[in-house]
């Protein structure tokens, strides 16, 4: 969890070994369709959600005592907190988006729909968003 300029922020991650599985992409947009139930009937909060699929380096860094956290980096993490942010430039909220490859894996366990392809910052080309 993290708290920043642009409000809070939770990240979450499957498939990190050893807890890995065929269907993570589904898991995670399942769990994103229960946190965002959950905190609209309990506290009437619009949770937007963000979820890329791919490799990411994630681990220990720091050096010791309270300079240490886990911590995720990668292309995939940024993509997904862009895919998050992306609804709020257009006055969208509480929305769950996903890039291609989530799409790609999960497209078995959900039906998406293409939200048209978007300008990411890092990004040389436009990308398909998706809304599950």
């Amino acid at each position: 969890m993290m708290m920043d300029d642009k409000g809070s922020t939770l990240i979450c991650l499957w498939g990190l070994t050893p807890m890995c599985n065929e269907d993570d992409a589904a898991r995670a947009i399942l769990c994103a369709y229960n946190m965002r139930k959950a905190l609209m009937d309990k506290y009437q909060i619009k949770l937007s959600i963000g979820i890329s699929s791919g490799e990411v380096f994630a681990g220990v860094c720091g050096t010791s005592g309270s300079r240490k956290e886990f911590t995720s980096l990668g292309d995939v993490v940024n993509l997904a907190a862009r895919v998050m942010y992306w609804p709020k430039s257009k006055g969208i909220m509480g929305k769950i988006h996903t890039d291609l490859n989530t799409r790609n894996l999960a497209t078995n366990f959900f039906s998406f729909v293409c939200k048209g392809h978007h300008e990411f910052k890092g990004k040389s080309i436009s990308l398909p968003v998706y809304e599950p």
